[in-house]
């Protein structure tokens, strides 16, 4: 599988990044002059412009091998996306997107950080540890942080995962985000990531954030998907470079994901 690759500090993008959501409205004119809108999914797109300065040799390389291996616009490859959060339905822990434990029960409607009342109170029914998991199409070599706001009226701790590597927490009645960062340093995908819990733990969780990078940003929701897009392509057949000295280069990168 192709990826785009992530930088050698662990950031998944240079900054300023620019995202845009581009929707269609079809728009029937009627004999008496009144129109119908009606929604086009399939022509919606998602479209980032990356503004990369200061790239090393080896950074711009990896972009320019993968730039050759997909002949421009031609191919496609997973993009990650630098302003979202990776997790798709990241509040809501009951949908199919999870693989939580066969013994993980599920309370929604717990008052959560913002006062509405959107969290998940989580309880671990089971004799063995077991977590609310989602498995992603992401390689195993990259940066990851992991956060979720977490609490328990019960004692107990929670482990974050990314894969094989876990961090536990201990946790207190009140509110705390907590979060995990780690390089798995491995060629496998996909990775899991998520909040695993000892037998008979009960703990409160809400919004939980997956990123391509060492630190949590702020918290965005997600519904239906999350920000893995393997079907996103260059949008351009070239990409100019500027060596601004050794070992320091300068480049615009636009891509686009326009399948769902």
């Amino acid at each position: 599988m192709l990826f785009f690759p992530q930088l050698s500090t662990g950031a998944s993008a240079l900054y300023p990044v620019t995202k845009t959501s581009v929707q269609r409205t079809v728009l029937n004119t009627l004999g008496d002059g009144s129109t119908v809108g009606f929604p086009d999914p399939d022509a919606a797109a998602l479209a980032w412009e990356l503004h990369a300065s200061g790239m090393t040799l080896a950074e711009w390389t990896a972009i320019e091998t993968l730039f050759q291996a997909t002949s421009g616009r031609w191919q496609t490859f997973t993009f990650l996306d630098p302003a979202g959060n990776l997790l798709a339905q990241s509040e809501t822990f009951g949908a199919s997107a999870w693989t939580n434990g066969a013994l993980i029960e599920l309370t929604t409607g717990i008052d959560d950080p913002l006062g509405t009342t959107r969290a998940t109170r989580v309880v671990n029914a089971g004799s063995a540890p077991l977590a609310v998991a989602q498995t992603l199409g992401v390689p195993a070599n990259f940066e990851y942080c992991i956060s979720v706001w977490a609490r328990t009226i019960a004692g107990s701790s929670v482990t974050l995962m990314i894969g094989s590597a876990t961090q536990t927490f201990a946790l207190s009645t009140a509110w705390a985000r907590i979060s995990f960062s780690t390089n798995l340093a491995s060629s496998d995908t996909p990775v899991t990531f998520g909040a695993q819990m000892i037998a008979g733990a009960s703990v409160d969780l809400w919004g939980m954030q997956v990123e391509a990078q060492l630190a949590p940003s702020d918290y965005k929701m997600t519904t239906a998907n999350g920000g893995v897009y393997a079907n996103a392509r260059f949008a351009e057949d070239q990409i100019t470079v500027t060596a601004q000295g050794t070992d320091v280069y300068d480049a615009v990168i636009r891509i686009v994901n326009t399948e769902n």
